[in-house]
């Protein structure tokens, strides 16, 4: 049942990074065109900037989920190494 919900949590998890971070770009975008006046420049560099990082954060976030679980792995081996050899 705890694996369910972890699992749950890092999915969510990286949907709100990407929500997020995208909104987060799209509105500095929106906001810098009805500053500058400019039609969309600012809008979709940032936009396409946000993609971008979210992207990088997702990324950054499955590659410290990976190291973990593959260093879990290592002990669990050396242990049953361990056991074995006892």
């Amino acid at each position: 049942m705890t694996s369910i919900i972890k699992s749950l949590s890092k999915i969510s998890q990286v949907g709100i990074t990407m929500v997020v971070t995208i909104g987060i770009c799209f509105f500095i975008g929106k906001w810098l065109d009805k500053k500058l006046g400019t039609d969309i420049i600012f809008l979709a560099i940032f936009t396409l900037l946000g993609i971008g990082a979210g992207f990088r954060n997702v990324y950054i976030m499955i590659m410290k989920e990976y190291k973990e679980e593959e260093k879990k792995e290592i002990q669990q081996r050396n242990l049953d190494y361990k056991n074995i050899n006892k």
